[in-house]
């Protein structure tokens, strides 16, 4: 959606890790997993074709579970991709505590998704996808909306998704 420039200032993130708050309603414990890939040369569109993908992957998950598409959305983009920033600017890696008041007025539930990897920003869908929490958020029938976030910092990637049912 939006053209953002990848972060380079610095950073020590290296590995994997995952977290998902439900339905604004508790945490998944994190997983990490220790990563030593080399790290790619990125530009603003890639940001922009990794969350597409993220969009394509998570809705074709959704699919296959009989359950229907999520909506992106623009302003639910923002809180995610702020968030995303913020993450990777200060090195704060956990849940928005304020994502629930920040996106559009009128939600019947909501839910955030975050991970962070260092050597593919893709690869934070297949993270989510493989953790239980983060895929009960992927494929819950109550969210019909969706901001998705993804920041470079460093040669670490940290993603955001954020749910919304309406």
């Amino acid at each position: 959606m939006s053209k953002r420039l990848w972060i380079t200032s610095s950073l020590a993130a290296t590995g994997l890790v995952a977290v998902a708050t439900p339905a604004v309603a508790g945490t998944d414990a994190a997983a990490t997993v220790p990563a030593d890939a080399p790290t790619m040369v990125v530009t603003a569109t890639d940001a922009d074709a990794a969350e597409a993908t993220i969009l394509q992957r998570t809705n074709q998950l959704r699919a296959s579970e009989g359950k229907p598409a999520l909506v992106r959305n623009a302003a639910m983009d923002a809180v995610a991709a702020n968030w995303a920033t913020h993450m990777a600017t200060t090195g704060d890696f956990r849940h928005n505590p304020d994502y629930s008041r920040q996106i559009p007025a009128g939600w019947r539930t909501a839910g955030e998704n975050i991970a962070m990897n260092s050597f593919d920003p893709v690869y934070l869908y297949t993270q989510w996808q493989n953790s239980p929490g983060h895929k009960a958020n992927m494929v819950n029938p109550a969210f019909n909306r969706i901001g998705i976030g993804v920041v470079e910092h460093n040669g670490a990637y940290y993603g955001v998704q954020v749910f919304g049912g309406y």
